[in-house]
């Protein structure tokens, strides 16, 4: 071809490259992408159900290389979901590949999506957001070209670009959320088949994660595949092949696992899945490593190889885990040396994130008590499997148990023990074989087991068992012996002959592969004498309480040890007989089980002891620690107390007599609830259900003591609070509330009086009766005291409320207030101990005291007399009330009360039809009654028959005539001064006629000089009765005169026949009242005897 021709054939081309050029660019200007907006929204629509919107423009370019790229893209989510769209994107780039399309491909050179959010959600009715359903006129779609073979394999991606992306995650029925924010990443897809790839970085729930994913093309072994995480705390990485896509896939490969802490490891993985992170031992922050080789499927798991490291300890092994069709484990795990010290020292720190110490719940409520419960049953029970474990040299309370080996072989629910073998400090040998023998299906297993100590007493330092109580020549050397063999799952040692010293017991071990481990011991002792192990016998040269070794610094709650998951260590023992202190406990039993801190006592209980039984269950929280917590319920009988103290070494008082205490406590010694408490002894019974709290008392001293919930003294229930602060001055407050109080049966138990001393005996020296008055000045405090009901005898109140407060010394009563005698009672005052010598100031009024219930309460009834009956009643009022003293003993308290107070009110005397009869004796209507009852009357008062009786019969007729069967009013006041109890104007008002009292009581020595002049209207000049009350107040002399006033107008004598014919007994018409016992006030009773 010549030159010209190529020119014009170049220039040719070159027009028609540039036309075709032209219209590439003229093309995206005659297609109109936008008005398909509505068909794309439609489709959509149908497809899904949801509805998508396009904000922004939809724009196509062809050169430099064909690209689609739109804006604004949302699309609804469903509807109840938390977010309203489900897919958020601020812009989507699509570059397809130009010549793929021509070939008939699907491929995408590159996808760039812009700000990508996409809100993943099952709601609370459980239904996925992911879930599509298509418009109700949208027909099933039919398997299309997109399902054909050959198409799937025709797509891929070159490049899949996210920036700046977010995926949030919410499972509203399992509390889960998810949120995986700032994803900056690229992917490929080679084809639907592989190879797959995505790489990036991305903050997951506020944790930075990097990670690289791939899966090549399939081989003719599987798909090589790759996964590399990496975050703060940690390193995973895997390398292997992937048998094929799908359930039936199998993975093996290399696995590595490096972690900085494997506690905060796992916790950023747990964190990052939503989950949250469990309190995980200290033990587990150490640096962490794993390398091996790994084999996982449905059908089971495997790690080959592998070395293993977590802090300062390392090890090698394998696991195999077969599930299907039978599940069956085989490992082995060798390790050269392990610090076990340093494990369980780990293990009793508190975790990161336990709960406060102080956030103990209730004073029952304990980790022991919220722990996962142990499952009886056997994992080796239904699994086939071979263990064998192998340690150079285990370090435990410093030091070596060395040569540890443990084979196990597990077939049909029997365990044989191939070997176990280790050698402990003291020379201890721990030695065990057994095999399986039979039928594969039915097997059985049998061998020996032995543990020999001969130098017990070196192993058991090791153990931190003190020993220096005990003489040297006892706990020198110890053997278990039997035969082993197993059942269910477990390991036994049925029939284990023990040999302790020269004693011999009977025994077994059970040792059980449940969840947790469980190792049970049983012993079988007749008779174990204590005498002998004690130095110098008991009570003899023992050493005391707080001698010997130091006690370690008390712990303070907050630094109590958690309870750590581990084996159950259980011993079983019975001991027919043991000797202590000479005396023989019989019925001696203990079942209790140690797993980490936390001792379950199942069963513990004494049959008889010096008289006493006793039984104990529950369990106790962080029992290594200072400060443990019980939760257990006892219960302790002695028929003798005195002599159980006796045999323990103690002393108390020769009566005690039979004492039972039982109940329940929870808690530790700074917060202990108090269950059914109950302590009878001596005729008294106590009753306590509450809370006893006592801060600080784990470290010596409680700062303050209190106390909350009810007891019950004698069958009487008193509910309130109590608290005492003891720093600085101590302080108490009472809160206390009773529906009734009998203090009389607060002391019925109380042992008798001890006898007086014998002829010829010298007599006890008398105590000195200074009153103490140092125990009102060392304390503060406030009391409020509610009863419906308070008695102590002979007086009885109704709704008392005692209000009171002590303050340096000084005891302020500022309320004490209830129901008296029908009447009210309220009286305040103080009481002033801050001398040596008692001060007491006290006021208030009675009012409305009804008479006949008091002399009911009293003296037991209010009607007097024999052949005549008379009742007496009414109402007093006693206003003003004041009273004053100081001393030193009672005596001075006596001596030195000044005071008085102002009487008011009524009395009603009651006489029945008999006495009526006198009102007539004026008149000259007598009968045989009178004659004889007012007769006798005389006899009481020394008035001899003759002359003069009838006519103090006549006067003593007049006088009662006028004060019965009618409301006498009371008027006057007494007065206290120097101890003695003096009146004024002290007068009862009858009908024409006055009681004037005159006395003189003197409450020092008990005596008594009053008299009371009957003075009537119709001769107010003089007494016409004159009445006398002299002498002790507990046996005074009575004496009845007539006065000097004329008789009234128109006074008859009818009563001629003189003494002579008063026969009749002589209690039979006056009022018999005895002076009531009230030591306290002994108010001389103005009314005869």
């Amino acid at each position: 071809m010549s030159p010209s021709t190529r020119k014009k054939l170049l220039i040719g081309a070159g027009g028609i490259l540039g036309l075709v050029i032209v219209a590439l660019l003229l093309v995206p200007a005659f297609v109109d992408l936008n008005g398909r907006k509505p068909e794309i929204v439609s489709e959509v629509k149908k497809a899904t159900g949801r509805d998508l919107v396009i904000e922004g423009p939809i724009s196509l370019s062809i050169l430099p290389t064909p690209k689609v790229s739109v804006t604004g893209i949302t699309l609804s989510n469903l509807p109840g979901a938390k977010n309203p769209h489900m897919v958020e994107v601020r812009s989507v780039t699509v570059r397809p590949s130009l010549f793929a399309l021509l070939a008939g491909r699907i491929e995408l050179s590159e996808v760039v999506l812009d700000q990508p959010r996409i809100a993943l959600e099952v709601t609370a009715d459980g239904k996925p957001n992911w879930e599509f359903a298509p418009a109700a006129s949208q027909p099933a779609a039919s398997k299309s070209a997109a399902s054909k073979s050959g198409t799937a394999s025709s797509f891929s991606l070159g490049a899949l670009v996210i920036r700046d992306g977010t995926l949030s995650f919410v499972d509203a029925t399992q509390g889960l959320s998810v949120m995986a924010e700032k994803a900056n990443l690229s992917a490929s897809i080679g084809s639907l088949d592989g190879p797959y790839r995505v790489a990036g970085n991305v903050t997951v729930n506020g944790t930075p994660v990097g990670f690289d994913v791939g899966l090549d093309a399939k081989g003719s072994d599987g798909y090589p595949s790759h996964l590399a995480l990496s975050t703060a705390d940690g390193k995973l990485s895997f390398a292997g092949k992937l048998s094929e896509l799908g359930p039936a896939a199998r993975l093996t490969g290399s696995a590595n696992v490096s972690a900085s802490s494997l506690s905060g490891f796992t916790a950023t993985l747990l964190g990052m899945a939503g989950q949250k992170a469990p309190p995980l031992p200290p033990l587990l922050a150490g640096k962490f490593s794993f390398d091996g080789g790994v084999d996982l499927s449905q059908t089971g798991f495997a790690a080959k190889d592998f070395k293993i490291a977590l802090g300062s300890d390392s090890g090698s092994g394998s696991l195999a885990i077969t599930l299907k069709p039978a599940l069956a484990v085989e490992s082995r795990l060798t390790i050269p040396k392990l610090d076990l010290d340093a494990w369980l020292a780990a293990l009793s720190q508190p975790t990161a994130s336990a709960a406060p110490a102080g956030d103990t719940g209730k004073a029952g409520g304990s980790q022991a008590a919220s722990a996962a419960p142990a499952s009886n049953d056997s994992i080796l029970a239904t699994v086939n499997a071979k263990i064998a474990i192998e340690a150079g040299e285990i370090t435990y309370n410093r030091q070596a148990v060395r040569n540890v080996s443990l084979e196990l072989e597990a077939r049909g629910g029997v365990v044989a023990v191939p070997k176990l073998s280790a050698t402990l400090p003291g020379d201890a040998v721990l030695a065990a074989r057994s095999t399986l023998s039979g039928d594969a299906t039915r097997p059985t297993a049998s061998g020996e087991f032995s543990l020999v100590a001969p130098k017990l007493r070196e192993t058991l330092k090791w153990l931190a068992v003190d020993t220096s109580a005990v003489p040297a020549d006892k706990l020198t050397r110890f053997s278990i012996k039997g035969r082993m063999t197993s059942s269910r799952g477990d390991v036994q040692v049925p029939d284990a002959t023990i040999e302790f010293d020269n004693m011999k017991a009977t025994g077994g071990i059970v040792v059980a592969f449940g969840v947790p481990l469980s190792i049970t011991t049983r012993i079988d002792v007749d008779t174990l004498d204590l005498d002998t192990l004690l130095a110098g016998g008991a009570g003899g040269g023992q050493k005391g309480a707080g001698q010997g070794a130091a006690k370690p610094a008390a712990v303070p709650a907050s630094a109590a040890r958690p309870a750590v998951a581990g084996p159950i260590l259980g011993v079983k023992a019975r001991i027919a007989k043991l000797v202590y202190n000479k005396q023989t406990a019989s019925g001696v039993e203990v079942d209790a089980a140690l797993q980490g801190d936390t001792l379950e006592i199942k069963d513990l209980k004494v049959a008889n002891f010096a008289t006493a039984r006793f039984a104990v269950r529950g369990r106790v929280a962080d029992f290594r620690s200072e400060v443990p917590r019980p939760d257990i319920a006892f219960n302790f009988e002695a028929t003798d107390m005195a002599q159980f103290l006796k045999a323990v070494g103690a002393s108390g008082p020769a009566d005690l007599g039979r004492v039972a205490v039982s109940g329940g406590i929870a808690g530790n010694v700074e917060q202990l609830a108090v269950r059914d408490l109950a302590v009878t002894a001596m005729g008294e019974s106590i009753k306590a259900n509450g809370t006893l709290s006592m801060p600080g008392a784990s470290g010596g001293m409680p700062h303050s003591v209190g106390y909350k919930g009810s007891v019950v003294l004698n069958g009487q229930t008193i509910e309130g609070s109590v608290d005492a602060k003891l720093q600085g001055r101590p302080n108490v407050t009472a809160d206390l509330r009773t529906a009734a109080l009998d203090l009389d049966k607060l002391t019925h138990g109380s042992p008798s009086p001890k006898p007086a001393a014998s002829r010829g005996q010298a007599a006890a020296k008398p105590a000195s009766n200074a009153i103490d008055t140092s125990a009102l000045r060392s304390v503060d405090g406030s009391l409020k005291f509610v009863a419906t009901s308070f008695v102590s005898s002979p007086l009885r109140l109704s709704g008392v409320t005692l209000v009171a407060s002590l303050k340096d010394g000084v005891l302020t009563v500022s309320q004490f207030k209830g129901g008296l005698f029908g009447g009210t009672l309220d009286l305040s005052g103080t009481v002033d101990a801050t001398q040596p010598a008692l001060a007491f100031d006290v006021k208030g009024n009675a009012s409305s005291i009804y008479v006949g219930e008091m002399l009911r309460n009293m003296s037991g009834t209010n009607i007097f007399g024999g052949t005549v009956k008379i009742t007496v009643d009414g109402r007093l009022n006693v206003s003003g009330i004041g009273l004053k003293g100081k001393g030193s003993t009672p005596e001075q308290l006596k001596s030195s009360m000044a005071g008085g107070a102002q009487l008011g009110g009524h009395l009603f005397v009651g006489a029945d039809k008999a006495l009526t009869t006198l009102g007539t004796a004026a008149t000259g209507v007598v009968g045989g009654v009178i004659d004889n009852t007012l007769g006798s009357a005389l006899g009481i008062v020394g008035q001899k028959g003759g002359v003069g009786v009838s006519n103090m019969l006549n006067a003593a007729s007049l006088i009662l005539n006028r004060f019965v069967n009618r409301d006498n009013p009371v008027s006057g006041r007494i007065d206290i001064a120097g101890g003695i109890l003096t009146d004024k104007g002290l007068a009862v008002q009858g009908d024409r006629a006055t009681a004037n009292i005159a006395t003189r009581t003197d409450l020092i020595h008990s005596t008594t000089a009053t008299t009371v002049n009957f003075v009537i209207a119709e001769d107010p000049s003089a007494p016409y009765i004159i009445a006398t009350v002299r002498g002790s107040l507990s046996s005074p002399s009575f004496g009845v005169s007539r006065g000097t006033a004329k008789d009234p107008p128109g006074f008859v004598n009818t009563l001629e026949k003189g003494a002579s014919d008063v026969t009749a007994p002589v209690r039979q018409i006056l009022p018999n009242v005895p002076v009531p016992n009230v030591p306290n006030l002994p108010i001389p009773n103005i009314f005869g005897r």
